[in-house]
């Protein structure tokens, strides 16, 4: 599977890919919302888009998500945060959903081998 990881965190993001990489998965990780949007523009093979809501300035994971639906209507979106899910979020069965944080490896698998959310989010 094909996974892009966006967040400003770099030891998030690299933590992240790391654990995708274990479970053997190949992961695009760009350091910016611009640099995804490139990467994917470039090359939209991708199955599932991880964005953390609190991207760099002017930018957030809501956001990057309705472009991603818009060119890359394929992949599967979840919005990860740490706070809470934003009210302007839209969860869509199978397709878009929210993912607290912090969530472990067991929850990545989980994450990724099913087609949405195992449980209500809090």
């Amino acid at each position: 599977m094909r996974v892009l990881v966006l967040d400003c965190d770099a030891r998030v993001s690299r933590g992240l890919e790391r654990t995708l990489q274990v479970l053997g998965h190949e992961v695009l990780r760009p350091s910016s919302a611009a640099q995804a949007r490139a990467a994917l523009a470039a090359q939209p093979a991708v199955d599932v888009i991880l964005a953390a809501q609190h991207l760099e300035e002017g930018e957030t994971g809501t956001g990057f998500l309705r472009w991603a639906e818009a060119h890359v209507p394929h992949a599967r979106r979840v919005l990860i945060s740490g706070t809470h899910c934003p009210p302007d979020f839209i969860e869509q069965p199978g397709q878009q959903w929210f993912q607290p944080k912090p969530f472990g490896r067991r929850e990545l698998e989980a994450l990724l081998s099913t087609p949405g959310p195992h449980a209500p989010r809090p």
